[in-house]
């Protein structure tokens, strides 16, 4: 080892050891032990780097490149974040930054979509859950982490990237060019009735201020006579564990455990109790909607409805994230460096774990070129709500009814992304001072929407377009709504076709009490929505 690196090992040895064993107080001596015989064999590797590779190498490098390495080694949420990362962190967590408004994860190697933030660029765009991003600007993203992905997506407000996604159920890899913007999070977007006595409350998010604004939504569709409510927390990625247990706290009553963190450390075991009174009777019936896309967060509340039987859940498996990151200053490096470490995971009142083990038997390169993995079917352990209901374990939360999304068909997909809905309602506002009436869409503005489709080059079959006529019009209707009136408006058009929905709120019709739920779940024979 040369003289500059005698002088640097040491220290850097140190640091690893500080690093590694920070937290480990409660081990047995002998892992110890364990762990000074492997960083011989580190320093032998450093040593014959610096000694024998082709270029000189710098010792920062290596050290930020080692720690990574040993993070990624771990789980996917463990990760070392350096000046400009820690920056980054620093400027997402006070709420705004310029990027595309996805959450993503790299989930078997490959980087994923957990959810499209409502709102955003990736959303309007129709980005959907469980997308699998394989290149980024042509470049393949084998290999890469979720920081070195956000890297790259991330960028000044108004600039272009372009993304290729492979979506399940979809022939050829998908094109999305996706203008950056300043990403701003609403929790609740949208609160309304469905109809006569189904409220329906869509929560996008857990930050700060998400009880408060659930709270308000309540209170406005109890004054308009709300029987029953629908709870909306698909895509939902999560946020702030705080807000799941504020939240859960509005629908359990004093006492009952939300959710508990478990860690190899004492102080990461902490259980987290409802404070105050239910706002609704027991009675009262709740369904709460979730998909693959509702994680972290999303699941201790559905989780804690469904493991104390103030309601069920409905919709597919959520996603599976339930684990606890611990931010963590690297102060013998730079006060700007820390790490996310994964400190603790969660258990829900019945017992289950949140968190998802891998289940997919995949080649990455197959999925960089487009090819599928083949999900391995997993018997998942039961376990028994308050009330003796049979509820599944194994990761996520597993719905009470099962309700699928239908998928649109390829060729909507196609015109959605390549926003001709949304350029044909600006161009039809543009020589059209009012709307059509209710966004209906007859005849004559078909034929205008099709002349539309001639004009911005979209080559089509009239007899294709016609089979999917209806799917094409309510994506028209919502696109003129969101052009003429707000977004809100589009939202509630959208949720006409969104069959997950619709088919919820005649669950809720049907039930007047939550028994009666109790024993739809019990007799529901899962049916095909449209």
């Amino acid at each position: 080892m040369t003289r500059r690196f005698r002088r640097f090992a040491p220290v850097l040895t140190a640091l690893i050891i500080g690093i590694v064993l920070g937290g480990w107080a409660v081990e047995r001596v002998s892992a110890g032990k364990d762990l000074y015989t492997y960083l011989d064999l580190f320093n032998d590797s450093l040593a014959k780097i610096e000694g024998a590779y082709v270029e000189e190498v710098d010792a920062k490098d290596l050290m930020y490149g080692a720690i990574r390495g040993m993070l990624s080694s771990l789980d996917p949420y463990s990760v070392f974040l350096d000046e400009k990362d820690f920056s980054d962190f620093q400027v997402v967590t006070e709420g705004e930054f310029g990027g595309l408004g996805i959450q993503i994860t790299v989930r078997d190697g490959v980087l994923t979509v957990v959810s499209p933030i409502e709102g955003t660029p990736a959303y309007d765009l129709g980005i959907q859950s469980g997308d699998r991003i394989v290149r980024i600007e042509g470049e393949t993203t084998r290999g890469i982490t979720v920081d070195g992905a956000i890297k790259l997506l991330r960028g000044e407000p108004g600039t272009e990237v372009t993304i290729t996604i492979l979506r399940e159920g979809v022939e050829d890899l998908l094109d999305y060019t996706v203008t950056r913007d300043i990403i701003k999070i609403d929790s609740v977007p949208y609160s309304f009735m469905v109809d006569d006595g189904v409220g329906y409350v869509r929560v996008s998010r857990f930050s700060r201020t998400t009880a408060d604004e659930i709270r308000e939504a309540l209170s406005a569709l109890e004054d308009q006579g709300m029987k029953s409510l629908v709870l909306d927390l698909r895509s939902n990625p999560g946020g702030l564990l705080s807000q799941a247990v504020d939240v859960s706290d509005i629908f359990l009553d004093r006492g009952e455990l939300v959710v508990s963190t478990k860690g190899r450390l004492k102080g990461q075991n902490v259980d987290y109790h409802a404070r105050t009174a239910a706002r609704y009777e027991r009675d009262f019936p709740i369904l709460v909607l979730i998909n693959g896309g509702s994680a972290s967060a999303s699941e201790i509340l559905a989780g804690a409805i469904q493991d104390w039987d103030r309601g069920i859940v409905v919709g597919t498996t959520s996603f599976g994230k339930g684990s606890v990151q611990t931010l963590m200053r690297l102060r013998p490096l730079t006060k700007e460096c820390a790490m996310k470490l994964t400190t603790a995971k969660w258990y829900i009142a019945s017992g289950r774990l949140i968190e998802k083990p891998e289940r997919w038997d995949t080649d990455e390169e197959e999925l960089a070129e487009g090819e599928e993995g083949e999900e391995v079917e997993v018997e998942k352990p039961e376990y028994h709500t308050a009330a003796g209901r049979i509820v599944y374990g194994g990761g996520g939360v597993t719905p009470d009814i099962e309700i699928e999304a239908i998928r649109r068909p390829d060729l909507v997909v196609d015109l959605e992304r390549r926003e001709e809905f949304f350029e044909f309602a600006i161009s039809y506002a543009a020589d059209h001072p009012e709307p059509p009436a209710d966004f209906a869409v007859d005849d004559r503005l078909w034929n205008a929407f099709l002349d539309f489709l001639v004009e911005d080059e979209f080559e089509y079959e009239r007899s294709d377009l016609e089979e999917v006529r209806s799917d094409a019009e309510l994506s028209i209707r919502r696109d003129l709504a969101r052009k003429y009136e707000s977004r809100e408006i589009a939202y509630r058009i959208a949720a006409e076709g969104d069959g997950q929905v619709t088919r919820t709120a005649e669950l809720a019709r049907e039930a007047t009490t939550l028994d009666d739920l109790f024993s739809l779940a019990e007799s529901y024979e899962p049916v095909a929505v449209d």
